[in-house]
């Protein structure tokens, strides 16, 4: 191996576990602007309810305002982080699951758990957030009697539009 040229560290489960840790002590906080500080300029973040915020200004201040009206007093919850895969040698992508919870929770019932996905890009020699998407984890249905009749529903409706179209 040429002497000019040095391996960079992988990311890892534990820098996975540290990014989180960052994430919920700024959220804890209530420090919008200190929660931002973890995204890219430029990151893109999706969400829970589908609203797309664009660059770290507005990740900061959307969470900022946030922290004090409707997630005032709220705590994140990091569940277990599912994977953690390095794309090159500057890019990371880490799928895990967490909730926030209102002082008055104990736990995390089944429709506050959520998923996300973060990408990560080093940037001068520090990791940041370059995409994150929030999405509520509503399983779908694969079987039993709903499943069956919401199927039939749905295949009597689609061949009554094909026949009329």
């Amino acid at each position: 191996m040429n002497a000019t040229h040095q391996t960079r560290a992988r990311f890892t489960d534990a820098d996975a576990r540290a990014l989180l840790a960052g994430l919920a002590a700024r959220w804890d906080a209530g420090d919008g602007h200190g929660y931002g500080e973890l995204f890219a300029p430029d990151a893109t973040y999706v969400q829970f309810n589908g609203v797309l915020l664009n660059g770290r200004q507005e990740i900061a201040e959307m969470h900022d305002l946030m922290f004090r009206t409707m997630l005032y007093g709220t705590r994140l919850i990091a569940h277990d982080i599912e994977s953690v895969r390095q794309v090159g040698e500057d890019c990371a992508v880490v799928v895990s699951t967490g909730a926030a919870l209102y002082p008055w929770q104990k736990e995390v019932t089944p429709k506050r758990l959520s998923r996300q996905t973060l990408i990560l890009e080093r940037r001068d020699g520090r990791w940041l957030i370059t995409g994150f998407q929030n999405s509520r984890i509503k399983p779908f249905p694969t079987s039993g009697p709903l499943f069956e009749v919401a199927s039939r529903a749905v295949r009597l409706r689609v061949d009554r539009a094909r026949r009329s179209a």
